[in-house]
């Protein structure tokens, strides 16, 4: 079973709190920290998509495995570099597909695969998210023209 060590966080305020609600052990402010500690095995990395390299890279180099949330990076050449790296330290890797066994997804598969909608010839999918209405948001893939 895993075990939660640690939380790290960007103030000590909100990580305290995360701590305390999600039953980590312990916590951080720095992920720089938390990668050097001893005994973390796996670092899952849930920050802005912009610092998934940089965070996975040093993670592999200090020997923990990697769980990075979606979208791997912000481009192409990043998540080349990134494989790279976690491939020549031999370390366990994987990109978190959040939404894969979702109920309303896991339906709608089985509602194709039953032929219950027809012969499908043409879909629209809308991925609905408000974080990008923040002006301070900083600017990733999804935002670029």
């Amino acid at each position: 079973m895993p075990v939660r060590k640690a939380i790290a966080g960007r103030t000590e305020k909100t990580v305290t709190k995360a701590t305390e609600r999600f039953g980590w052990e312990s916590y951080e402010t720095s992920w720089e920290k938390l990668i050097e500690r001893k005994g973390i095995d796996l670092i899952d990395i849930a920050n802005p998509n912009y610092t998934h390299k940089e965070i996975a890279i040093a993670a592999a180099k200090a020997g923990k495995n990697v769980l990075c949330e979606k979208p791997l990076a912000t481009n192409l050449s990043d998540t080349q570099e990134m494989l790279k790296v976690v491939e020549s330290e031999g370390v366990k890797h994987m990109i978190c597909f959040n939404y894969r066994k979702t109920p309303a997804f896991a339906l709608a598969k089985r509602m194709v695969e039953e032929g219950n909608l027809g012969e499908i010839y043409h879909f629209r999918a809308v991925y609905l998210q408000d974080w990008p209405i923040d002006p301070q948001f900083p600017l990733n893939w999804k935002l670029r023209k």
